[in-house]
């Protein structure tokens, strides 16, 4: 029998967008989980490792499946980014859109009709708040919800499916996905093509009823935290605005274990979205000096650059 853990939704806010001040923005946490939720993510797990293996969609998990993209792209003084947000990814997915990366899927990879009711029933939610139990207004009780077990890999699908789309309009092996942010590098980039380029994708994401937004960057690039550059093909860590970094102290009372591995943890965040030394360089001495007035005076080392 399917049973529901009544635990307590709760918000959070989205503080690191750039305009939160000025317009807020939170998103809605439903913890309360669907015990067929784990199968659904076993099941939703094999097919979309089976869809990326077989079609070559470049659908990223980690900061260096990206870096390794990058450096395979060639041709990269005259092309420029397009960079794109899918707004409020979760709660757009609609059972259509579900239904459509489904049949997708079944193109692809085997998909079983029970597999199939399975990962669809886990999206008929709940949500608990002050010891009371409240359902969609709507007809149909569909929700992709953030905190159920199988949400993240339930967008992967629908990530899956929409880069398969994307190839129609700019080339697979110069677009990625991650999570609901994506980027592409666009050969001989003037401006009407850009443009075109850039109308062809809002149409397309109006079509899946989902919302994007889109930028254009000459030269380089934020993306995961690290800049990448098109001049040289490099990359950087990423510095947000304001003052100079902070790391935790001796004096701050984390377990001694914490505050020992920091610097080796800084140093092979660094070294690894550094592409050479000299680039290491720079943000290991600002840290360093971060790390030195919390009281920690072991060195920063490029191991992994």
């Amino acid at each position: 029998i399917e049973q529901y853990s009544e635990n307590q939704c709760f918000v959070s806010f989205k503080d690191h967008k750039d305009n939160f001040f000025s317009n807020p923005k939170c998103r809605l946490i439903n913890p309360a989980k669907s015990s067929m939720g784990q199968v659904s993510k076993s099941i939703l797990e094999r097919v979309v490792l089976e869809i990326r293996a077989n079609t070559g969609v470049n659908q990223w998990k980690s900061t260096s499946e990206v870096l390794n993209w990058f450096g395979t792209i060639k041709n990269m003084k005259k092309a420029r980014f397009i960079k794109f947000d899918i707004v409020e990814f979760y709660p757009s997915i609609s059972s259509g859109l579900l239904d459509r990366a489904l049949s997708f899927a079944e193109s692809v990879t085997e998909l079983s009709v029970d597999e199939k009711e399975i990962i669809k029933l886990t999206k008929k939610s709940f949500l608990f708040n002050g010891g009371q139990c409240w359902i969609k207004k709507s007809d149909v009780n569909f929700d992709v919800t953030m905190g159920s077990l199988d949400g993240a890999e339930t967008s992967e699908l629908v990530g899956v499916y929409l880069l398969n789309k994307l190839s129609t309009i700019i080339p697979l092996e110069s677009l990625g996905l991650y999570r609901d942010d994506g980027l592409a590098i666009i050969e001989r980039a003037d401006g009407p093509k850009l443009d075109r380029i850039r109308k062809k994708l809002h149409q397309m994401f109006q079509q899946e009823g989902l919302r994007i937004t889109v930028g254009v960057h000459d030269g380089s690039v934020n993306c995961l935290g690290v800049v990448l550059s098109l001049g040289d093909g490099s990359c950087r860590p990423c510095r947000g605005p304001g003052g100079a970094p902070l790391c935790i102290g001796a004096g701050s009372g984390r377990p001694p274990g914490i505050i020992g591995s920091v610097p080796g943890v800084i140093s092979g965040r660094l070294g690894s979205v550094s592409g050479t030394e000299a680039l290491f360089g720079g943000s290991g001495r600002e840290c360093g000096v971060a790390l030195g007035a919390g009281g920690c005076t072991e060195p920063l080392s490029c191991g992994g650059a």
